[in-house]
């Protein structure tokens, strides 16, 4: 699901599940303003992977979709998740944001984040901020941060915004926020595959957290019914789960995240 709440219109792209404080089960590119670009893929299993719901986004090269702002905004916190498939060197910047609107192809970025592989790095150089670098897992990670103009960039890589310290902190810069773009707004390098996201969210100021692993039927709680769900969908990959099956995060569903949903219920996980 993709939303802007407690903010200024961010975006329902339902591409990622997206959704501007609903859920939504079709995929578009219509909420985000700024339009999209290049050859990204905007769907469900079979044809790509999730984390959750029933829509996620894939680019194989030069694509993103753009949300433009109505405001500048001094203040930006988002999560999302990410899932590559690439082999060979190179670093992919996947999210952007830009001081300006009509000129992101020319306005330097006010920060972005860019992935090679093993680890990400979060860059505010550009606006007189700092720089650093957090590793990866295997699989889908999930990415959050809390950007303040003239104050810090905090990062949560795989941790709980909500509940965790930050999983690192540098200067934001100064500047403001205009318009973002997620995807890979200046294509591969020498790599070859793809990038999947799922699941953004934006707020203006509160955290906004991991969704419930392992809660495949959307309803807030992990039991018995989750396991059911799963396993629908892997008897009748046309009837996906409507939460968060991919239990175990590795990019497919199976009976692995069956077993990891009992984990849960046990208090094993």
């Amino acid at each position: 699901m993709m939303s802007y709440r407690d903010g200024a219109l961010f975006g329902s792209v339902v591409l990622l599940g997206l959704g501007l404080g609903f859920n939504a089960e079709a995929c578009s590119t219509d909420g985000w303003l700024g339009g999209a670009s290049g050859s990204y893929v905007a769907d469900s299993p079979p044809t790509i992977a999730r984390y959750s719901e029933f829509c996620a986004l894939s680019v194989t090269g030069q694509a993103h979709v753009q949300s433009n702002f109505a405001s500048n905004e001094t203040r930006y916190r988002a999560r999302f998740y990410v899932l590559d498939s690439l082999t060979g060197a190179g670093t992919v910047d996947i999210f952007e944001a830009y001081d300006d609107e009509n000129a992101v192809g020319a306005a330097s970025a006010v920060f972005k984040i860019s992935f090679n592989g093993s680890q990400f790095t979060f860059d505010a150089t550009d606006a007189g901020g700092g720089s650093t670098t957090i590793a990866s897992v295997n699989g889908w990670n999930i990415i959050e941060f809390d950007w303040t103009s003239g104050g810090n960039f905090d990062l949560w890589v795989n941790a709980d915004a909500v509940n965790d310290a930050a999983t690192g902190s540098v200067a934001a810069g100064t500047g403001d926020v205009d318009a973002v773009r997620l995807g890979a707004p200046n294509g591969f390098s020498t790599q070859t595959g793809r990038v999947n996201f799922d699941a953004f969210e934006s707020h203006r100021t509160t955290p906004v957290g991991p969704l419930l692993v392992g809660d495949a039927n959307g309803n807030q709680s992990v039991n018995i019914f989750d396991m059911i769900g799963i396993q629908n969908e892997i008897l009748n990959p046309a009837n996906l789960a409507a939460g968060q099956p991919d239990c175990n995060a590795n990019g497919s569903v199976n009976v692995f995240d069956m077993i990891c949903v009992q984990n849960i219920i046990l208090g094993g996980n």
